[in-house]
């Protein structure tokens, strides 16, 4: 991140040795602590959306999965909807 794009402080209070971690890190990077910071945050971020991908993959991956079976089962369209009304806890 560039520095023209950071324009807002905030200042947090950390416990001594989550405080003596983040600099020991930012250190052993060559880097400052707000660096480090703002690495660990844009981290967080990314994995959060690697979490939600996985989630939807998931779901894509579960939905397919019970077509497939559905359709070797040779259900009807009345007989999945039962089905899948099962498997949700009757929702």
């Amino acid at each position: 991140m560039s520095k023209k794009n950071v324009n807002r402080a905030i200042t947090v209070r950390f416990s001594a040795s989550d405080y003596n971690r983040i600099v020991h890190d930012a250190e052993q990077k060559n880097g400052s602590v707000a660096e480090h910071i703002r690495a660990i945050i844009s981290a967080n971020d990314e994995q959060l959306s690697l979490d939600q991908r996985l989630v939807d993959l998931e779901r894509r991956i579960t939905n397919k999965t019970f077509s497939i079976v559905c359709a070797v089962a040779n259900l009807s369209e009345h007989e999945r909807e039962m089905v899948k009304m099962r498997l949700n806890g009757g929702k």
